[in-house]
C-alpha cells in the first residue's frame, strides 16, 4: 500500500470521528464534543494535506487532474474552507455536514478502480488546465458549504414556523447567521468559479483551438455561474434574503452536481472522466 493511500484512509477515519462528535455536540449540547470535533478535523486535514503532497510527488503532477485526484482535492478544499471560517461564524453545527461530504468524496475516491488513476490525455498537460481545475474545485467547496447552510436554514425556518422551540432547535445556528454564512461562502466561491470559467476558455483555445466548444460541461458551468450571479444580485443589489435567496442556493447546488459529477461521469465529451 502506498503511503499516501494510508494517510488518506487515516484522514477518512478522522473526519468520520469528527463528524460524529459534531453530531453529539448538536444533539446533546456537549461543548467538549464541539472542541474535540474541531481538533479532530484539523488533525484529519493535516494528514490529508500530507497525503496530497505525497500523491503529488509520486505522480509528478497536480493531483486533481483525474476523477480520483479531483475527489481527494475537493474533500481537502471543503474541510480547509470550513475550518478556516468556523471560528468566525456561529455555524459549528455545519461541521457534521462538511465532514459527511468530505468522507463521501474520500471514500468514493479510495474505492475507485486503480485503472481510473494515472495516465492523462495530452490536453490536460497544461498550466491552464491546472489553474482551471483547482479554482473550479475550490469554488465547488464553497458552494457545497453554502448549500449545507441553506439546508440548515430551511430546517430552522420550518421549526420556528411550527413553533417547535426545543433544545435541539436552540443549538442550531440562527437564521441570520446561516444567511450571512451562505452569502460569504458564495461571495468567496463565485470569483473562484469566474476564474475557472476564464482559464477554462484560455485552456480550450490552446488545446482545441476554440474558446467555446458547446461542450455540456462548459454549458453547465455557465448555467451555474448565472444562477450564483442571480443569487448575488438578489442578495446584494436588491437586498432580498430569506426564502427566495435560499431557493437559488438549492438550484445552484443542483447545477454544481450536474457540472462536476453528472457531465463528467455520464457524458463522453471533452470533459469526461470515463476514460
Amino acid at each position: 500500500m502506498e503511503r499516501w493511500t494510508l494517510l488518506l484512509e487515516i484522514s477518512l477515519a478522522l473526519y468520520a470521528i469528527s463528524g460524529a462528535l459534531f453530531i453529539w455536540n448538536v444533539a446533546k449540547g456537549a461543548r467538549i464534543a464541539g472542541s474535540a470535533a474541531s481538533g479532530t478535523a484539523v488533525l484529519g486535514l493535516l494528514t490529508h494535506s500530507l497525503g496530497l503532497a505525497l500523491l503529488t510527488v509520486g505522480q509528478m503532477r497536480a493531483p486533481f487532474l483525474d476523477l480520483f485526484g479531483s475527489l481527494v482535492f475537493f474533500a481537502w478544499a471543503l474541510m480547509a474552507v470550513y475550518l478556516a471560517v468556523e471560528r468566525g461564524h456561529r455555524v459549528s453545527a455545519l461541521g457534521a455536514f462538511a465532514c459527511a461530504i468530505s468522507c463521501a468524496a474520500l471514500a468514493s475516491a479510495l474505492l475507485m478502480p486503480r485503472e481510473l488513476i494515472g495516465a492523462l490525455p495530452p490536453a490536460l498537460r497544461s498550466r491552464w488546465s491546472t489553474l482551471h481545475i483547482a479554482s473550479g474545485l475550490v469554488s465547488y467547496a464553497g458552494f457545497v458549504l453554502a448549500f449545507g447552510s441553506s439546508l440548515a436554514y430551511a430546517l430552522q425556518e420550518k421549526l420556528l414556523k411550527a413553533k417547535r422551540i426545543t433544545a435541539f432547535q436552540r443549538r442550531l445556528p440562527p437564521l441570520d447567521a446561516l444567511d450571512r454564512f451562505a452569502y460569504r461562502m458564495v461571495a468567496f466561491a463565485f470569483p473562484m468559479l469566474t476564474l475557472a470559467v476564464i482559464t477554462g476558455a484560455i485552456w480550450a483555445q490552446s488545446a482545441w483551438g476554440s474558446y467555446w466548444s458547446r461542450d455540456p460541461k462548459e454549458t453547465w458551468s455557465l448555467i451555474t455561474w448565472l444562477v450564483y450571479a442571480a443569487y448575488l444580485h438578489m442578495r446584494v443589489i436588491q437586498g432580498r434574503r430569506g426564502r427566495w435567496a435560499n431557493r437559488l442556493l438549492l438550484a445552484g447546488f443542483a447545477c454544481v452536481l450536474i457540472t462536476y459529477l453528472g457531465v463528467s461521469l455520464l457524458h463522453s465529451g471533452l470533459h469526461s472522466h470515463g476514460r
